[in-house]
């Protein structure tokens, strides 16, 4: 296994490609590609990255296909402990992109610095973060080590716990993120709760005992009525702490489902939500595509309405303050328009879910 896993190589991509815009490629010491913005070229041979890494010199390329398996734009060495351990390719123009290609290299070194900081275990929260990670990323754990940091949080191997997982959004960038996060600590330890990690760049994780959470949720509604649209918050399953894994991923997917006027969810809660939330961007976009690409914000407006109310003409007219006949008219309208009926049964779940999916866009 190399310096950089998988998921820590994606993290810094997906940062990145936030604040960028570009495509971007993080390429391992073997010149593979071991993470991207385009998942179909993970696992392929990065020749000009592989060359930054055996070189350890940044080279800039002007012309698309001047290396195999290479664009225009910058590969940047990674350098850890002295040595150079990947490389980072980002796509564009040269003298664009320059500044995204040193911000992802500080970016790795930092986290780098940081795991080797939690690997040391030499104080409780260093210790706490390191185990957290190594749970949710199924890491090889010394088992006294791991009961160790389990008796400081009154927590056994029996006991089962649940993942809370909070995320701000990354579209985000209030004046007073310190206070935000403040008030995420403050919730954790007034729920008792101190066995909790910051996850770069915009994600809390906490350990917490099921029945302990279930005493304390209060302090999380009242943060996420403290800050509505700034974060978000979702509940794993319940499994014992050797499973924690599982319920991290429950939770990401309860994040997912969550819709914007719900910023805290169970994964225990979710059904219909479940499988919308585990729908890809890209298959997402050709299910809109093929659905009510052709209605209007006025349409989806009608069709909102009209399934919130259970297909209830009546009620459907009484919210939108139009008479029968004109939803009526505007029903078989957006039948014309896209092929579907509303008033279907089959159809009517086709253009449901896709107005769910088109409200987590």
């Amino acid at each position: 296994m190399g310096i950089i896993s998988q998921t820590t190589a994606q993290q810094i991509v997906d940062t990145v490609k936030d604040v960028s815009g570009k495509n971007i490629n993080f390429i391992n010491e073997k010149g593979s590609i071991i993470a991207s913005t385009d998942p179909n070229r993970i696992g392929t041979f990065h020749e000009i990255g592989y060359k930054a890494v055996t070189t350890g010199c940044t080279l800039e390329v002007s012309d698309d296909d001047s290396f195999f398996g290479t664009k225009k734009g910058i590969n940047i060495p990674v350098m850890h402990n002295g040595n150079i351990v990947a490389a980072i390719g980002i796509s564009g123009n040269v003298e664009e992109v320059r500044k995204y290609a040193y911000l992802a290299q500080k970016i790795t070194s930092i986290l780098l610095k940081e795991r080797d900081l939690d690997s040391l275990g030499n104080q409780k929260k260093n210790r706490q973060n390191y185990i957290i990670r190594s749970l949710i990323h199924q890491e090889p754990i010394n088992h006294q080590y791991f009961l160790d940091t389990l008796q400081e949080n009154k927590i056994t191997e029996s006991t089962l716990c649940r993942i809370v997982l909070i995320q701000l959004n990354s579209k985000y960038n209030p004046n007073n993120l310190f206070m935000i996060q403040n008030s995420i600590t403050q919730a954790f330890e007034q729920m008792e709760s101190s066995f909790y990690t910051y996850n770069y760049p915009n994600e809390y994780i906490l350990i917490a005992d099921a029945e302990v959470l279930h005493c304390h949720m209060h302090f999380l509604k009242r943060l996420v009525a403290a800050y509505q649209n700034i974060l978000t918050i979702g509940i794993g399953n319940k499994v014992k702490i050797e499973n924690i894994y599982t319920s991290y991923h429950c939770a990401m997917l309860s994040i997912h489902a969550a819709r914007k006027n719900q910023a805290l969810m169970f994964y225990d809660d979710l059904d219909y939500d479940l499988l919308l939330g585990s729908v890809s961007d890209t298959l997402k976009k050709q299910y809109l595509d093929k659905t009510i690409k052709n209605l209007s914000e006025a349409d989806i407006i009608v069709l909102k309405t009209y399934y919130e109310t259970d297909m209830s003409l009546q009620k459907t007219c009484e919210q939108l303050y139009i008479h029968k006949n004109s939803l009526q008219y505007k029903l078989n309208r957006i039948y014309e328009k896209c092929g579907y009926n509303p008033r279907s049964f089959h159809d009517a779940i086709v253009l449901y879910s896709a107005i769910r999916l088109s409200a987590e866009e």
